[in-house]
């Protein structure tokens, strides 16, 4: 991965893809390459996967009775959007 500010490739993009330009803070743009880092994915990849994480997150939160939990060592939390 380069450490650059992009990581497209000059290919078209597949029919009925969108392209968007996103400007991030230095440190909303650092959090996304470390995740991309941490993972041995690209930005674009990295951002999919954070965008269908908040999905998730959202469908669930709409939904009676769903809940979204993390588990770390012997500690339980509810994820919740906060609004």
């Amino acid at each position: 991965m380069s450490s650059g500010a992009s990581n497209s490739s000059s290919s078209t993009p597949a029919e009925g893809s969108k392209r968007v330009n996103v400007v991030f803070s230095a440190e909303q743009f650092n959090k996304l390459q470390n995740l991309a880092r941490s993972q041995n994915i690209s930005l674009s990849d990295a951002l999919r996967q954070a965008i269908s994480l908040s999905d998730l997150i959202v469908e669930a939160n709409s939904e009676k009775g769903a809940q979204i939990l993390f588990k770390k060592g012997n500690v339980v939390q509810q994820l919740k959007l906060v609004r």
